[in-house]
């Protein structure tokens, strides 16, 4: 169990690290930054600090986003041979040369299908699907120059990139069969990567087992987690809705009526103390607390060899433009993180504000693993 940190590896400070216990550490990097030389292989701050994470001894698995949708420039997979594919296997020769040496993981592919596009997400006429015949093609180059890894054996190469796989439509999405037929098949891949950002601990656990139903004999890698949903549905709620809630309300002064969303609002324009904002956490009954430790056994007893958990909101909160708005309609993405600053804060700054029950049990897989 280690830290997932996205695409922010800056954010990943010594001291952050340190504070954890951190051994792994995750990050994606975002393929058109680096291809449109917005971001440089040489003075990028994220690869530079994914290089000292290496370097103080974190084992490191970097994911590649191929962002073809939102804000991505990416744009369609290439065809086979063509100048963009040429291109795109140029960045990867960069990215792994830029971190010789300092992974000990690399996943092809971040998100399959949110980060694609549909027409590359529909069989063509040979019955292929663009995106996967593309990152099989990338595998063979990557396998062909014999990477190291920070151990020194091949790098492995991690494919997959699916979520949601507790739903039926996505377990029997023809993307889904055939990236794990892909990674059953081909002895270049190593093993699976998936995320789980579910709406309960049962869908999870549906989830874990069909991806360990689906590739038996070959490890699995969780790189994102969360409950995110199951938040997201409660920030319409009271804080003073039950008892705990009106106690805490009422201990700390706050207006009769207020939202949660109006309260994590509050948060981000004026943080709160960190003993407010765990107790704030632990008077919502909606809040689970102890996510981490219900889900490591699951994870265990279903083929994960490696999974990451948020690290942290921005460290430096004061370097950031703005404040984040909060409103009902928010995917409250730092409900997350194992530790909060930018929302509460501790006297003296001597660390960072640790999360409510998700720290605490982080903090002890490490103590256990140690």
């Amino acid at each position: 169990m280690g830290g997932n940190i996205n695409e922010r590896f800056q954010w990943a400070t010594p001291e952050v690290l340190d504070q954890t216990h951190t051994t792994w550490l995750r990050g994606f990097v975002p393929a058109s930054e680096f291809m449109s030389g917005r971001r440089s292989y040489e003075t990028d701050p994220g690869l530079q600090a994914l290089n000292r994470a290496a370097a103080s001894g974190r084992k490191i698995v970097l994911s590649i986003k191929w962002d073809s949708t939102g804000k991505g420039g990416f744009g369609r997979m290439p065809e086979e041979g063509s100048p963009k594919e040429q291109e795109a296997f140029a960045f990867v020769d960069h990215l792994l040369d830029a971190t010789k040496g300092r992974l000990s993981a690399l996943v092809l592919v971040n998100e399959l299908t949110i980060d694609t596009l549909p027409e590359d997400l529909m069989p063509d006429a040979d019955g292929r699907l663009p995106v996967i015949a593309f990152l099989r093609r990338l595998a063979a180059h990557i396998d062909a120059v014999h990477r190291n890894a920070a151990d020194g054996t091949q790098l492995p190469l991690y494919a997959g990139g699916m979520t949601r796989l507790d739903l039926p439509k996505t377990q029997q999405s023809l993307p889904t069969r055939l990236m794990i037929r892909w990674v059953n098949e081909d002895p270049k891949i190593a093993g699976a990567d998936f995320h789980m950002h579910q709406p309960d601990m049962r869908s999870t656990e549906t989830a874990l087992q069909f991806m360990h139903r689906a590739i038996p004999k070959k490890p699995l890698m969780v790189t994102e987690m969360s409950l995110v949903f199951k938040w997201k549905q409660h920030l319409g709620d009271r804080i003073d809705n039950s008892e705990a809630g009106r106690a805490f309300v009422q201990q700390h002064s706050i207006l009769p009526g207020t939202l949660v969303a109006e309260f994590l609002n509050n948060c981000f324009q004026r943080p709160v103390p960190e003993e407010e904002w765990q107790q704030f956490l632990a008077s919502q009954q909606w809040f689970e607390p102890h996510y981490l430790a219900d889900l490591i056994p699951m994870l265990q007893t279903n083929g994960a060899r490696i999974a990451t958990y948020a690290l942290t909101w921005n460290p430096h909160p004061d370097q950031a433009a703005g404040r984040a708005v909060v409103s009902v309609g928010t995917v409250p993405w730092f409900l997350n993180q194992l530790l909060v600053p930018g929302m509460a804060d501790v006297p003296g700054a001597i660390r960072l504000p640790e999360n409510y029950g998700f720290f605490a049990d982080y903090m002890e897989y490490q103590h256990q693993q140690r």
